[in-house]
């Protein structure tokens, strides 16, 4: 059966965020999908489709894959949605989906005690792959208060403003802090937005909030020095990560294995009025990149660690510390469609995904 797992790795490494080879990937599937939903998944692409249409490409009868197709979504492992009065169901990627989604409910019993294990040598293996796409999959944001000031700020910047664009909002546990408890940080911290919001909840890993809590949640968030990290596009929000460097795959790769533009810098760095600092260190306490060292009691930012997450701002007791666009800022890309076809391009896979999904 070790075959129809390696198929399966394959399969889901045709997505933009790729599924490579590395260690523990054949016992993480495996784990998480019986053979025969291995077999069906191999007959999903990355969109909703029918379980007729499925079930006809997987080879298997209609029954049968819809038992799996259920399962598979029950488990956080496929997308569902019903439209037109059919259910719709499509691959999820390995990240953001297979690994955070089954965590998402709070619950850690042995099985996903022993899959954190393996995630956590995997996901390395994964970024590094990730990052050969060039284009990030996800960017830093500061709450608003920190940004709607300044005289260039985006549409795309101002987080409660994209909050209050999406349809539906909710919230459900961090999957990286429910994995790794590394930390005693708010297990539920992980926002939710429209159609994957939906999906969430109707499957029992979410719940419902409205927009003003969810503002106030973030506000919360940023005093206990949480980064907020959100899909690198400037559509719409699909999510807020409320993120620690001890828990987050995000941050700990960014900090500690020296791939600062694996995830996209929010454009903006801390501008420093020395008049109005005091020496009191408490940004250098809060940066979670180690971005910033007190030298005769004066913070020194350095700009290349720094990812622009205005803990520091924040922080700062006598507004000494502010946001100020970065020169070097990098361009968000249109949708969530544009970066993948950015990167699928730049990894030579555009036209298999094509295909993929005719």
């Amino acid at each position: 059966m070790a075959d129809v797992y390696e198929e399966l790795r394959l399969h889901l490494d045709k997505h933009p965020s790729g599924a490579p080879e590395g260690p523990g990937i054949i016992e993480i599937l495996s784990t998480l999908f019986t053979p025969e939903e291995a077999k069906v998944a191999l007959g999903a692409v990355f969109r909703p489709k029918s379980a007729t249409f499925i079930a006809e490409r997987a080879g298997a009868p209609v029954d049968e894959a819809e038992v799996a197709l259920e399962s598979m979504a029950d488990k956080g492992l496929l997308f569902a949605r019903e439209k037109d009065g059919v259910w719709g169901y499509s691959l999820m990627p390995i990240m953001p989906g297979i690994f955070e989604f089954p965590y998402m409910k709070g619950r850690k019993d042995e099985t996903l005690e022993r899959l954190a294990k393996l995630w956590e040598v995997y996901l390395m293996t994964h970024a590094s792959d990730m990052m050969e796409g060039g284009t990030p999959f996800a960017r830093v944001i500061p709450i608003q208060e920190e940004v709607e000031n300044e005289p260039r700020v985006l549409t795309y910047e101002m987080v409660y403003k994209l909050i209050d664009d999406a349809k539906v909002v909710g919230l459900s546990h961090c999957a990286c802090r429910t994995a790794f408890s590394n930390c005693d940080r708010p297990l539920e911290a992980c926002m939710l937005f429209d159609d994957t919001c939906e999906f969430l909840v109707d499957r029992g890993f979410a719940r419902y909030i409205t927009k003003d809590e969810m503002k106030k949640l973030l506000r919360e968030f940023d005093a206990m020095g949480l980064v907020h990290n959100v899909n690198n596009s400037q559509d719409k929000l699909q999510f807020i990560c409320n993120c620690c460097s001890c828990c987050c795959g995000f941050l700990r790769v960014t900090r500690y294995v020296s791939k600062p533009s694996f995830l996209a810098s929010s454009g903006y760095q801390p501008s420093l009025d020395t008049d109005l600092c005091t020496g009191c260190a408490v940004c250098e306490d809060r940066c979670p990149m180690d971005a910033i060292e007190m030298v005769d009691d004066v913070p020194v930012i350095n700009e290349a660690r720094c990812i622009g997450c205005a803990l520091c701002v924040t922080g700062c007791g006598t507004d000494a510390l502010e946001l100020a666009r970065r020169d070097d800022a990098l361009t968000v890309p249109g949708s969530m469609s544009e970066m993948a076809v950015e990167v699928l391009e730049r990894r030579g896979k555009l036209k298999e995904f094509i295909d993929l999904h005719k």
